[in-house]
């Protein structure tokens, strides 16, 4: 699949700030999701995406980075370890970067997409993307995780990506 009637929704859409709905049943219409999900992932240029940052009000994330390509349902992190700050982008923020603090390693749970059970243990980049889409599944962005001096300091960049959001929703 190299096209998608998905777009990537920016700040400050109001599906960004959802808690996603849990998928019921893993069947042909979750698995189409999530294969645009993976095609408007790629053709923005990204390593995660959620299902809201996509428009889609389901807990969907696509992943792929250090060699992982991985398309969970309903993931959920359910063990913690460590923790280190790192720079982070996110594609609903076009241009801004944040210097988050993030666990070092995590431990999820969630269904592949065939509905399989899936657990998965990840370090390094792999477990600050885990931690980075289920945040959006749960309507947290990444501006909440930033320390107060970053969110004044980010301010001029935010008001920017929101006179383009408001900018791209009058047009459609």
């Amino acid at each position: 699949m190299t096209t998608t009637k998905l777009r990537i929704h920016t700040w400050p859409d109001k599906i960004l700030r959802k808690k996603t709905k849990k998928v019921e049943e893993v069947n042909d219409t979750i698995r189409t999701l999530l294969d645009e999900m993976l095609t408007l992932m790629r053709v923005s240029g990204g390593v995660g995406l959620a299902g809201n940052q996509a428009g889609v009000d389901l807990q969907l994330v696509v992943i792929e980075a250090e060699g992982c390509l991985l398309r969970l349902v309903n993931p959920r992190i359910v063990k913690s370890q460590g923790s280190s700050a790192s720079t982070e982008g996110c594609l609903s923020f076009p241009g801004l970067e944040l210097s988050l603090k993030r666990y070092n390693k995590v431990w999820v749970k969630a269904l592949d997409e065939r509905g399989k059970p899936f657990d998965y243990e990840a370090e390094g980049l792999l477990a600050i993307v885990f931690q980075h889409e289920i945040d959006h599944i749960n309507g947290i962005a990444i501006i909440d995780r930033a320390s107060l001096w970053q969110k004044l300091k980010s301010r001029p960049m935010l008001g920017r990506i929101t006179k383009d959001t408001k900018a791209a929703m009058a047009t459609r």
